[in-house]
């Protein structure tokens, strides 16, 4: 869903990739999300996205947006199903997840010209975002939210494999890995590791999922499950495209999308 909506995304700001090169892109810039250094990711997937013939410009702006309407999304995903768990309004912290969660919602139209200046200073280059029209967005908006909820059942299931005492609340977990992986994303360390962990950690209790305890293992668990499901499919994807990866610029493959 993530690769799709970036492809649409790309495809109606004026540029051209194929799903196989798409997914090869998404994966090995998967890989940039340990160096340290918050949005090193974004560059990469400029970098190959260019190397396969997108003009840099629209390459750029196309991981800007799919990243900005990700975040949008995020928030309000974690923001919609941690108001809808039944321990977080009956307590304080829970309450202020919520009210923290609105508040990042109201400020995310301030945020995003800065999300957009880290951009320009990842990539070295001084780039503004064309206008998209609304189908654009809203493909963007639903690919990302489909993928956001994806992430929160896989983690709920993985919450009933590793914790005792049978399944957790639903709408509780999707808005524990939610946070907790945003709070990651804006971090410098590599690919969040730290500062995820410690949200999850914090934010279970007062979402009613888990237990600090339990919530200390999750988090070491979800660490390990990620890390494997971001590195392995990236060095998948070198081994086999490595040569195309490595090319120099190559023409413009014109406009149609298979």
């Amino acid at each position: 869903m993530l690769v799709e909506g970036w492809r649409q995304v790309l495809a109606a700001i004026g540029g051209s990739l194929g799903r196989a090169d798409a997914v090869r892109v998404w994966f090995v810039s998967n890989l940039a999300r340990y160096i340290p250094g918050a949005f090193w990711q974004l560059g990469a997937m400029t970098e190959l996205t260019r190397r396969r013939g997108v003009p840099v410009t629209i390459s750029t702006s196309a991981a800007i947006v799919i990243t900005i309407v990700n975040v949008f999304t995020g928030v309000a995903v974690a923001t919609a199903f941690a108001a809808t768990a039944p321990a977080v309004l009956d307590t304080p912290k829970g309450r202020l997840v919520i009210a923290i969660g609105v508040v990042a919602l109201i400020a995310m139209p301030i945020l995003a010209p800065r999300l957009v200046r880290i951009a320009r200073h990842v990539t070295g280059r001084d780039l503004a975002v064309p206008r998209v029209g609304m189908r654009t967005v809203a493909v963007a908006a639903v690919s990302t939210a489909l993928a956001w909820l994806a992430y929160g059942v896989a983690f709920w299931i993985l919450t009933a494999a590793v914790l005792p005492n049978g399944w957790r609340d639903l709408p509780g977990c999707i808005a524990l890995y939610t946070l907790s992986y945003l709070v990651g994303l804006f971090n410098p360390a590599p690919a969040g590791i730290g500062a995820a962990e410690s949200a999850m950690v914090v934010l279970a209790p007062a979402l009613g999922v888990a237990t600090s305890a339990e919530a200390a293992v999750l988090a070491i668990v979800v660490r390990v499950w990620r890390t494997v499901l971001e590195i392995a499919p990236g060095l998948v994807a070198l081994a086999l495209g490595g040569s195309r990866l490595d090319a120099e610029d190559q023409p413009s493959r014109g406009s149609r999308i298979p």
